[in-house]
């Protein structure tokens, strides 16, 4: 359910080549420059889970934390980071995958997480699922509940929702394809 008028494709920009040749970055950072947006865009997300009973919100580094912390302090709930290696003190819980330029690993620190927690997950974009699915099987391995994975921008010419669908998939924003 839209709760908004807030056209958010106003706060997205592409730049070609970065970080590397062929690869086209997608930048959600003026929506955080826009106060207005930004509340409307935590405002939206929080509007689309309002009926699932949410105990948790895990957010996926490091342009997830902003979004993250956002929900997580408008709802009243705990903030769990899922954070690339060697960032997490303590005793970890990892999980490799293949992003759409290479491979990345996230970590938790173990015990965050219970059978009893339903958890959000937050991430700034959904290209492929790869970032997403590690990011569901380091919290699914605790034995919680996913309620569902919020997203500014999700690439739908990178079909990344496909390998992911039997979750509940919300983005603010879908790119259909690469601009010319």
């Amino acid at each position: 359910m839209k709760t908004t008028e807030v056209d958010f494709s106003k706060y997205i920009e592409s730049f070609r080549d970065f970080p590397k040749n062929g690869v086209v970055y997608w930048d959600f950072t003026p929506l955080l420059a826009n106060p207005l947006a930004f509340k409307a865009a935590i405002q939206e997300i929080r509007s689309h889970f309002a009926l699932r009973k949410i105990t948790k919100i895990a957010a996926i580094e490091a342009k997830g934390f902003t979004i993250g912390a956002a929900l997580a302090y408008e709802a009243s709930l705990p903030l769990v980071l899922i954070r690339k290696p060697e960032l997490v003190p303590g005793e970890t819980d990892h999980e490799e995958f293949i992003k759409e330029y290479g491979t990345g690993e996230y970590q938790i620190k173990k015990g965050q997480f219970s059978k009893n927690d339903n958890v959000l997950i937050i991430y700034d974009i959904m290209a492929g699922s790869g970032a997403t699915s590690a990011a569901i099987k380091l919290v699914s391995r605790s034995g919680a509940a996913i309620v569902g994975c919020a997203f500014v921008i999700e690439l739908e010419y990178l079909a990344g929702r496909e390998a992911l669908s039997g979750y509940d998939l919300f983005s603010l924003v879908k790119i259909e394809s690469i601009p010319r």
